[in-house]
């Protein structure tokens, strides 16, 4: 479980300029902020937000990458229950930032420079729980809205009337 989430700077000057960038970008901005939900949320992103790497990341230890398709990368780093969320960029980009700080990544220096956002921890059963109204929402999607006359068809069709 995620309990503080690190951004570092370099991550969020490289958003804003991603924001002002096309669709691809924005998209791409987009997943950046539903991991930062997810893990505001206390759990890793799930599939269907993004994928990992399939080859992860070891030349830094505990770092890995996310696929946030277009080609581009977001680096990470999971320390017992703090995720560091340092780079995001083009996938050469992300791979020159990992050869650059391999060596000397040190996460004094990492949290010093890193704004934190502590997971709020609310009452379970509170509707105003971020991640309960999130979930709730997804559940009132696969709801599709029926006209009077489908449900006059498919009303009929159970009673055996026509």
């Amino acid at each position: 479980m995620i309990e503080r989430i690190h951004l570092d700077p370099k991550l969020e000057k490289n958003l804003a300029a991603l924001r002002k960038g096309g669709r691809r970008e924005s998209l791409v901005v987009d997943r950046v902020e539903a991991i930062i939900a997810e893990a505001e949320c206390g759990r890793l992103p799930s599939s269907n937000v993004c994928n990992f790497t399939r080859n992860g990341e070891d030349r830094i230890k505990g770092c890995r990458k996310v696929d946030l398709g277009g080609g581009y990368r977001l680096v990470t780093l999971k320390q017992g229950k703090d995720l560091y969320l340092l780079f995001v960029g083009t996938h050469d980009e992300c791979g020159r930032w990992v050869e650059n700080n391999r060596l000397h990544l040190p996460l004094e220096l990492i949290a010093e420079r890193c704004r934190t956002i502590s997971r709020s921890i609310t009452d379970a059963t509170s509707s105003a729980h971020p991640c309960l109204k999130n979930r709730q929402e997804q559940e009132e999607d696969w709801i599709p809205s029926l006209s009077d006359q489908d449900l006059r068809v498919v009303f009929s069709g159970l009673l055996g009337n026509k």
